[in-house]
């Protein structure tokens, strides 16, 4: 027996160790040989399950959690451990069940928060399971969480709904309304399931869904149930701002039992100890006078901490001491885990002072923050630009901050508020996604009831996903006849038009949306609605010098270059190539004046190319192809286009140099082929000039093509010939007998 727990005890550490360095198999075996000495051991049992989870051995890992489950029947560890299992395995069903039984185990032992993450866990995999979120509700209530309560129990109704029972689905909505009455959501839901009982008994009205197919009226129910929304993480505080909140006292209450003292002495520290668990106790009862100042005496003793500013931040918030409170939430904004909390809490000091200017400041600041650090909305420079933009705007459209007042508040002090933003984020860049609009969560908000107008927009687009275009544009058309002044939904419209194929339609509903973002003064947004009205209609004169003028009144360049181009290349379409050019010459002047350069100017410089090719002006084409091959020396095809005009202009030696220099960079970048290609071209334009000939003889050589080359030489001989020019004859036919032996008699007779 002695030699049995020896040999246990070493097969276990060995275990242990193989456990650690993750070396599954070398761990397996030990905790294997470690039961055959000792079976039924708890921790070899375990050891054994965790090394054949991480391996994949699934089923063994069963088997011992199992074997570990019969040998402590009330502890949810074991319980816990196999949900894992069959977690990893695949098995949600099984995993559900076993997230459940550890849940009911911990609340057994009094441990609601970890039967509620066990229980959160379960419903994660199976979210309709109602005994699951029936228990949920019923720990959120005992651990003081009414939000949470009022959550499981909305998921409860979900659940109910799913399976059919739409009266047992309203008993939850109203165990949620005895918690709050005024809950926006459960309202929401009680209203719908109202309507649809009524429907069902034929006790109420309920317009009839048009026939629009099983699948369309299946989204259209989704639609509508859309305030039931997931379960959050369990034991999440009911708000941002009190989510923020939690975490400053638990961080001060760390910094409590903190032994690292930094520069201050062991008195000071204790005093600051002292003060501040005291502190943290009376701000966690509510009592805020109190609690404001203790940690006054704590920040007289020299403590600086983020936590400590937000805490004392909110006090005076609520205390309406609003000059102190911004000075203290100021300090604490540099932290991340508080930022958004304290943009919010100066936002509510602002407007309990009637400033809903600078209130509306914060709320774009805290928007601004979301896009970029929780949601990362791309592109990121696009995002930045827009706030800057609006931070300037919304000052000259009061009506526009109340709106955003409004809805900012609504959402982000909502206990929901990252699911709203997320959900917002999401229907935004489904209609704006490939185009040049750029909206933002708050252009959402300053939208009249922006939030419901892209929740009932969202059956529009599910309709226009599945092809159903009459059906999509008819909801589209409802909206708007509700909200005829909402930007949002012509925009919905406009892209309804594109997906249903009616091009000019769609044009009209964007330019018509750009003008009204015209006169409302928001150029970015009225820029946007031209550039979509361009892509359908790329020549639609109205709608480029709209564009141009609103460019060059932003600033932009590289719009007004494109504005530009686009209007040079409109009139070159209709032939009207003094118009075309003229329009080119102006930009160019402009471009010009603002000293810009490069790159930019490529576009347009290829568009004048074109132009003057077309009125046979071939000084100007040279003109505009010296500044392209400047822009970028490597650009074959340009410097190939350029010879050609020089030839074309009889300005034969610059051309052969371009060429000679062409053909060179062909070479080195490995290119010889078009090159003699180009080479070819120009032959057959200029065949009377020997060098082009020459040039492609010695590049056909270079790529053993000696027939062609051959070709080419003779013609050569012959053009000397006919010249006169017996000595340069003589040397071309020379060289031909080399290439092309079996001719050698006749070149010697021509030579003759």
């Amino acid at each position: 027996m002695e030699g049995d727990r020896l040999r246990y005890e070493q097969a276990l550490r060995r275990g242990h160790e193989a456990l650690w360095q993750k070396r599954w198999a070398v761990a397996i075996a030990a905790y294997r040989e470690a039961l055959e000495a000792l079976p039924d051991q708890p921790e070899a049992l375990t050891g054994l399950g965790l090394a054949c989870l991480e391996a994949g051995h699934y089923e063994e890992a069963i088997a011992a959690f199992r074997q570990l489950m019969g040998l402590r029947p009330g502890d949810p560890t074991p319980v816990l451990r196999l949900a894992e299992v069959y977690q990893r395995a695949g098995r949600v069903a099984e995993a559900a069940s076993h997230y459940h039984q550890a849940g009911q185990l911990f609340a057994a032992q009094a441990d609601l928060r970890r039967a509620v993450q066990a229980w959160v866990q379960a419903v994660r995999l199976e979210p309709n399971r109602v005994d699951t979120l029936d228990a949920l509700s019923q720990a959120y209530r005992q651990l003081h969480q009414p939000e949470a309560a009022i959550r499981a129990d909305l998921a409860r109704a979900r659940a109910w709904v799913q399976q059919g029972d739409l009266q047992r689905a309203l008993e939850a909505v109203s165990a949620a309304l005895a918690l709050d009455p005024d809950h926006p959501q459960a309202l929401q839901a009680r209203d719908w399931l109202r309507a649809q009982l009524a429907h069902r008994t034929g006790t109420g009205p309920l317009p009839a869904l048009p026939a629009r197919g099983m699948e369309a009226e299946a989204e259209q129910a989704r639609a509508e149930a859309f305030w039931m929304l997931p379960l959050e993480e369990a034991e999440a505080p009911t708000d941002l701002i009190r989510q923020a909140l939690s975490r400053a006292l638990h961080t001060l209450a760390d910094l409590v039992f903190s032994e690292d003292r930094g520069t201050f002495s062991e008195e000071e520290w204790f005093r600051i100890h002292a003060g501040l668990g005291r502190a943290v106790d009376a701000h966690s009862h509510g009592q805020w006078r109190e609690a404001l100042a203790l940690y006054e005496q704590v920040l007289a003793a020299g403590l600086e901490h983020p936590a400590l500013m937000f805490a004392t931040g909110a006090i005076l918030t609520e205390l309406r001491r609003c000059d102190e409170a911004a000075s203290r939430l100021q300090r604490a904004l540099a932290a991340s885990d508080y930022r958004l909390a304290s943009l919010l809490l100066m936002a509510r000091c602002e407007e309990r002072q009637g400033n809903l200017e600078r209130a509306v400041e914060r709320y774009l600041e805290a928007l601004e923050h979301i896009e970029r650090e929780l949601l990362h909305t791309d592109p990121a420079e696009g995002v930045r630009e827009r706030y800057r933009f609006l931070r300037a705007w919304i000052q000259r459209h009061p009506e526009q901050q109340a709106a955003l007042q409004r809805g900012a508040s609504q959402i982000l002090e909502s206990p929901t508020w990252l699911d709203r933003v997320t959900l917002i984020r999401r229907a935004l860049d489904q209609w704006t996604e490939k185009t040049p609009f750029r909206l933002t969560l708050a252009d959402a908000l300053m939208c009249p009831e922006g939030e419901r107008l892209l929740i009932e927009l969202g059956q529009a687009y599910t309709w226009a996903q599945h092809n159903l275009f009459y059906s999509a544009l008819e909801e589209a058309m409802r909206i708007i006849a509700g909200m005829p002044f909402a930007p949002l939904a012509h925009l919905a419209l406009g892209r309804l038009l594109i997906w249903g194929h009616r091009s000019e339609a769609a044009v009209g509903k964007f330019r018509a949306l750009g003008e009204y973002f015209l006169f409302m003064g928001d150029l970015y947004m009225a820029m946007a609605a031209f550039e979509q009205a361009l892509q359908l209609a790329p020549l639609d004169l109205p709608a480029l010098q709209r564009l141009l003028q609103l460019s060059q009144e932003l600033g932009d360049p590289t719009h007004t270059i494109q504005a530009f181009t686009g209007m040079a290349d409109a009139y070159l379409q209709m032939a009207n190539l003094e118009q075309a050019e003229r329009i080119g010459q102006e930009a160019l002047d402009w471009a010009s004046r603002r000293g810009i350069s490069g790159a930019a100017l490529r576009p347009l410089l290829l568009r004048l190319v074109e132009i003057a090719v077309q009125r046979l002006d071939w000084a100007r084409a040279v003109e505009y192809l010296e500044q392209l091959r400047a822009i970028d020396p490597q650009d074959l095809g340009v410097r190939w286009g350029l010879a050609e005009a020089y030839l074309r202009a009889r300005r034969v030696e610059p051309a052969l140099e371009e060429i000679r220099d062409a053909v060179n960079q062909a070479r080195a970048a490995g290119q010889l082929v078009e090159a003699a290609s180009n080479l070819e071209e120009l032959i057959a334009l200029f065949p009377e000039e020997p060098v082009l000939r020459q040039l492609a003889a010695q590049v056909h050589l270079e790529l053993g093509q000696t027939e062609r080359a051959i070709v080419h030489l003779e013609r050569i001989g012959e053009h000397y010939f006919r010249q006169g020019r017996l000595k340069d004859a003589r040397a071309i036919y020379q060289s031909l007998i080399r290439l092309n032996p079996d001719r050698a008699a006749d070149y010697r007779a021509l030579m003759g």
